[in-house]
């Protein structure tokens, strides 16, 4: 009997536990992933009973649009090319690379990189294009272009995934670096 209470109150405490990984203080040196940090813990009860505060969501897309304005906004974000194409930009032809956020099990188990999704259509030269290969990884230096809308910033819950989406920005696209996986 003894050993079956201890192994409930063990399993309790655990289920408890579940969302520590997006609630405890993180140190990164990916600005986002920062910010996003310094937020949830300045607003513990964001999400109660699986259901977002709305002031606090709209708090929430007020910060991260503020946050897209700041010269470091992408500074060592990973980001994943999907694809590269021609288009048009202010009714000039350009290259846009498309970036976006990706999960990694890699990452350490408190980084909250693997809940944040994020699209930057980044501006880019053609040597730029050529340094580029759909699904690999990069850091990017950019400038903003044109802001994101804040109504692309949300809380996302589906099922049990709990993330962040940060909306869609264009940059224009300074330096490209290719992040090396450690193998």
């Amino acid at each position: 009997m003894r050993v079956s209470f201890g192994l409930i109150l063990l399993m309790f405490l655990f289920s408890c536990s579940g969302d520590q990984k997006q609630t405890e203080e993180l140190k990164s040196n990916v600005v986002i992933e920062q910010k996003l940090s310094d937020f949830i813990n300045q607003h513990k009860n964001w999400v109660e009973n699986n259901e977002s505060n709305p002031e606090t969501t709209d708090k929430f897309q007020r910060e991260v649009i503020h946050w897209s304005n700041e010269p470091d906004f992408l500074q060592n974000m990973p980001l994943q090319v999907e694809t590269v194409k021609d288009t048009v930009e202010s009714g000039q032809p350009v290259k846009v690379a498309v970036f976006t956020g990706y999960s990694d099990t890699t990452r350490p188990l408190k980084s909250l990189l693997n809940y944040i999704q994020i699209t930057v259509n980044g501006i880019i030269s053609d040597n730029q294009a050529k340094q580029l290969e759909k699904g690999q990884h990069y850091t990017i230096q950019a400038s903003l272009q044109r802001q994101g809308k804040r109504a692309d910033v949300k809380y996302i819950q589906v099922a049990d995934f709990r993330g962040y989406d940060l909306g869609k920005y264009t940059f224009v696209i300074n330096s490209i670096k290719p992040i090396k996986l450690n193998k």
